[in-house]
């Protein structure tokens, strides 16, 4: 006799029994990772500028979402509702749920500008030259070729009505207030400092390692071999994940280590001084921000040939419309003195 083909749950059950291990196993791997897509692992912040993303994430924890909650403990709808009530800054909230990541987008209120309505200066917001005077309604206190610095009178709200040789020769001519109005430019002078060392020790990146660890009520585990780093100079950040459970509060530290290699760097003086005034250029354009310069910036060399260091200054000109709004304090005081 000969057995051709073995089929039926006997035979199934034999096969099961000696591999009973691996399908418990896989059994456990599969509630684990139902179990861990019901929590909360990531949360960004996205959309904002002026609102702090600290104070946006705190506000999410208050009403039940942070890293490691459970998804069936808090509501969508509601941490949207109570965020918009808590933050007055923010116009809009939606929070989304991907698998373990949650995204919360947001969009600030655009809050209008306090406009002045009463009597008011046009008073300089920065030191300059005068180059051109416009005004719209007030009285003009400079003229072209005036030295200004921030917070003079350019435009008085404060109008001396002139002689009129047509009019009596005792009237009286009253001052009174107007919000001045108008347009005053100047030319606005900026400067950038740069420096660079023709010798200097710089560190470039070299590789990378990771680190897990896994800290518990009884003391921490180690998840990796490298928990002591092997560069000799490097920087680390350091994640962290936190999970409530019955038997307490598990941590997940996750530590990312940057090698850095030392090198000694040597530039020639022309290098140094293209280096240099490459830094220079970015602090002008700091403070330049969306004011076009008139002309090509003037570069000065302030470091002498024998210094190890290279020193630059950029200087560049603009013309720019210094006059703001500023209110009058005590008109009736001001109209006193004047009178």
């Amino acid at each position: 006799m000969e057995i051709v083909d073995k089929r039926g749950l006997p035979f199934y059950k034999a096969i099961l029994k000696r591999r009973m291990g691996f399908i418990v196993g896989g059994i456990i791997f599969i509630l684990s990772l139902y179990l861990l897509s019901s929590f909360v692992m990531f949360i960004e912040v996205s959309g904002n500028e002026n609102v702090n993303s600290t104070r946006i994430m705190q506000s999410a924890a208050r009403h039940g979402l942070q890293p490691g909650a459970p998804k069936w403990t808090f509501s969508r709808s509601d941490i949207e509702k109570n965020m918009l009530v808590e933050i007055e800054e923010l116009s809009y909230v939606c929070v989304e749920i991907k698998g373990i990541s949650a995204s919360i987008k947001v969009v600030e209120k655009v809050l209008p500008k306090e406009e002045i309505t009463g009597p008011c200066h046009m008073v300089a917001c920065k030191d300059g030259v005068i180059n051109e005077v416009l005004v719209l309604e007030g009285q003009s206190r400079v003229a072209a070729g005036d030295v200004v610095a921030r917070g003079d009178v350019l435009i008085s709200g404060i109008v001396t009505p002139e002689t009129n040789p047509y009019m009596p020769a005792d009237t009286v001519y009253l001052p009174y207030a107007v919000r001045a109005r108008g347009i005053v430019k100047a030319q606005i002078w900026y400067e950038g400092y740069g420096e660079c060392h023709l010798r200097e020790v710089i560190f470039q990146e070299g590789k990378t390692e990771t680190a897990h660890r896994l800290k518990t009520p009884w003391g921490k585990v180690a998840l990796s071999r490298n928990q002591q780093s092997g560069f000799e100079y490097y920087s680390s950040k350091k994640y962290n994940r936190h999970f409530k459970t019955p038997w307490g509060r598990l941590t997940y530290e996750k530590e990312l280590r940057q090698e850095k290699i030392r090198v000694v760097a040597e530039y020639s003086e022309r290098q140094g001084i293209e280096i240099a005034r490459q830094k220079a250029m970015q602090e002008l354009q700091k403070k330049l921000k969306n004011n076009k310069p008139v002309g090509k910036p003037k570069m000065d060399i302030l470091s002498s040939p024998s210094e190890p260091i290279i020193r630059i200054k950029l200087i560049v000109e603009t013309s720019e419309n210094i006059a703001v709004a500023q209110p009058v304090i005590d008109e009736e005081m001001v109209i006193d003195e004047l009178m």
